[in-house]
């Protein structure tokens, strides 16, 4: 049993009775589990050396990860880095590195883990990504955020066991990371938190309009650090007008259809300006709940 935080000298902080906060390195991450209603602190503490082992496994294969699928070799990536690859070669967009699933490949690792320790619902939210483990019958309360920009949590909704969600994440304007496109948030609901992840920086890619109301720049003069440096990324958008809003959404909901029908994608959501699109969100969540943002 690890010990627990009092003394301030881990890098986890415990919220409430099964739910701890973990800041290190690059992740920022709340972990959360139970066993038939039975919250389980000292597992939520314990995955940090699940974090550690994830991180030090992705750092030791970065140079490849930072590549564009087609440069790397089949067969060179396996574990961890490997589902990362799998992931971007499902969604099937060239330009997403494995990257791109970055955080919700770590969010996959500890829930993963918590559930072979024996949690019964475990939900490891990675700055955002979110991994779910629901046992039969459970189910979990979430709020997402329409907006990255506005960074206020205005949409609500229960998942349940039973609908195959095991991942849940959010990308756009306003995000951790550089985006593409023109769309303040863009979620994704998906079997695993890897695909789900890759799915809503591709789906929030789509969303981009070429208009004098975009201002974009070259990611390398943004990050120099970047792994698509050499792609335009989008820095500022403007006041669109309703064809430009109508476009991007339309975009959006063609390529939401085609990676339903390809198995990858359950449901998902976007948010361009002031205008909302669900795509299957009142089919798969019937209570969800809208504070914000006129519905497309």
């Amino acid at each position: 049993m690890m010990p627990h935080d009092s003394n301030g000298l881990h890098p986890w902080r415990i919220l409430a009775p099964g739910k701890v906060y973990f800041h290190y390195g690059p992740t920022s991450m709340v972990v959360m589990a139970d066993k038939d209603g039975s919250p389980l602190t000292d597992l939520c503490c314990e995955a940090y050396d699940v974090i550690n082992a994830a991180l030090e496994e992705i750092t030791a294969s970065l140079a490849y990860l930072r590549l564009y699928p087609k440069q790397i070799q089949r067969g060179l990536l396996t574990g961890l880095p490997g589902k990362m690859l799998e992931g971007v070669l499902a969604v099937g967009e060239p330009t997403l590195t494995p990257m791109a699933t970055v955080a919700g490949a770590v969010s996959d690792t500890v829930a993963d883990w918590l559930v072979s320790q024996g949690a019964s619902r475990a939900m490891v939210n990675n700055g955002g990504d979110v991994a779910l483990r629901l046992a039969p019958g459970t189910e979990v309360k979430l709020g997402i955020m329409s907006s990255l920009q506005l960074g206020v949590i205005d949409r609500s909704l229960t998942i349940r066991a039973e609908d195959g969600i095991g991942g849940v994440a959010t990308s756009g304007l306003g995000g951790r990371s550089l985006t593409r496109g023109i769309a303040q948030g863009v979620s994704v609901f998906s079997a695993t938190c890897i695909l789900a992840d890759a799915l809503a920086t591709h789906l929030a890619n789509c969303s981009y309009v070429k208009s004098g109301h975009v201002i974009v720049a070259k990611a390398g003069q943004v990050d120099p650090g970047s792994d698509i440096k050499d792609l335009d990324v989008v820095i500022g958008v403007n006041k669109l007008d309703g064809r430009e809003v109508k476009q991007a959404l339309n975009q959006v909901k063609r390529e939401a259809v085609r990676q339903k029908k390809k198995g990858n994608l359950i449901a998902a959501c976007c948010r361009v300006q002031e205008t909302m699109l669900d795509y299957e969100m009142k089919n798969i969540f019937p209570d969800l709940i809208c504070t914000q943002a006129a519905q497309g």
